[in-house]
């Protein structure tokens, strides 16, 4: 007799906020133009069954909670220039309207 077992297998990302710091959120997006970026810790892993099996990713990144853009940062040395260059981008937006 033969029984066929279907093996549900995928990948599984985990955010969670980096620092909940109020100058790290509502920063600019390249991608989609808006205030919507924050640094999360990501973990993404390879999973069957619902079971996460081996990691694929294990890292910080800045990340659009509007259009999933996303982008490694190592250190919060790093993190604070990004910070400090979207402080510049917000002066000029202001600027504008």
């Amino acid at each position: 007799m033969f029984m066929f077992i279907p093996i549900i297998c995928g990948v599984k990302n985990w955010d969670s906020p980096y620092n909940t710091d109020p100058r790290y959120t509502g920063l600019y997006c390249p991608n989609c133009h808006n205030l919507s970026v924050e640094p999360v810790k990501r973990r993404e892993f390879f999973q069957i069954w619902f079971i996460p099996i081996v990691p694929i990713y294990w890292g910080k990144q800045i990340r659009c909670s509007i259009c999933n853009w996303r982008q490694d940062f190592k250190t919060d040395e790093e993190l604070n220039k990004v910070v400090n260059e979207q402080q510049h981008i917000k002066q000029n937006m202001n600027m504008h309207y």
